[in-house]
């Protein structure tokens, strides 16, 4: 039994290393500078926007819903959503390449992009 212990400890262990390992290197592949959102409805693109330049505009997204975005000082986030769960708006602002807004009843997402 005294081994039992010992075993599951080395697993968990090696369990946290490795998802640390796996975090650290997501962290450190996703630092570049962050240069364009692309906001996608229904898996097409149909607007790509320069961080860089500070603007407002709503997205109409799948049937009869919108997205209001904001970009500003190089990150983007939703002020608005017809969608009645509001969790685009409470994703907060993005601003490193590989994060993602998605707003799934609109079918609305904006991802952004680095050079």
């Amino acid at each position: 039994m005294k081994n039992t212990g010992k075993r599951e400890f080395i697993l968990v262990a090696a369990i946290l290393v490795a998802a640390t390992f796996l975090y650290l290197i997501n962290r450190i592949s996703h630092q570049e500078p962050a240069a364009v959102v692309d906001i996608s409805v229904d898996g097409e693109v149909v607007e790509t926007l320069d961080l860089s330049i500070d603007q407002e505009l709503t997205i109409q997204g799948d049937g009869d819903g919108t997205n209001h975005l904001v970009v500003q000082n190089g990150q983007v986030w939703v002020t608005e959503a017809s969608c009645p769960d509001h969790l685009c708006i409470r994703q907060g602002k993005i601003s490193m390449d590989g994060q993602v807004i998605v707003c799934l009843p609109n079918r609305m997402t904006a991802a952004i992009r680095g050079q």
